[in-house]
């Protein structure tokens, strides 16, 4: 079965209308809002957007609450031309992958998947054109 790029924004549109809201009381009631947060949220949309202007196929885990797929997948799993699959864990600033984050990433290498932690758009961008460099890991 195939679609086309319409019939899938299409889709992915009514899928983003039908999401469940809480409650501003709620959210506000979890979460504090910080520099960090602001800036790892731009890096998601950045990321979100070049995908989407790509047409690439993107599994985006939430910002707004913990996990609820695993502990330790990346905050990106993004289905490229060629069959490549990536995946991306987005810390901006100071932030630092966990543990278990940095082990999925390293178990999913092992398998052949190509995954990295990126702190700037700048990064994504070389990683995704496959200029990622072991110098840029060591930062991580």
């Amino acid at each position: 079965m195939s679609i086309t790029p319409f019939d899938l924004q299409q889709m992915l549109s009514r899928l983003t209308a039908n999401k469940v809201r809480q409650s501003p009381a709620l959210v506000a009631e979890q979460i504090t809002v910080t520099h960090a947060h602001i800036r790892e949220k731009k890096l998601h949309e950045r990321i979100l957007s070049y995908c989407a202007l790509r047409q690439w196929l993107v599994i985006h885990s939430r910002m707004d609450m913990p996990t609820t797929v695993g502990i330790g997948v990346p905050d990106f799993v993004i289905l490229t031309q060629g069959a490549r699959t990536l995946l991306v864990e987005a810390k901006a600033g100071v932030k630092k992958p966990t543990p278990a984050q940095l082990a999925w990433l390293a178990w999913a290498a092992k398998l052949g998947y190509r995954g990295a932690v990126c702190r700037t758009f700048e990064e994504f961008l070389k990683f995704v054109e496959g200029e990622w460099t072991a110098e840029l890991q060591s930062k991580q």
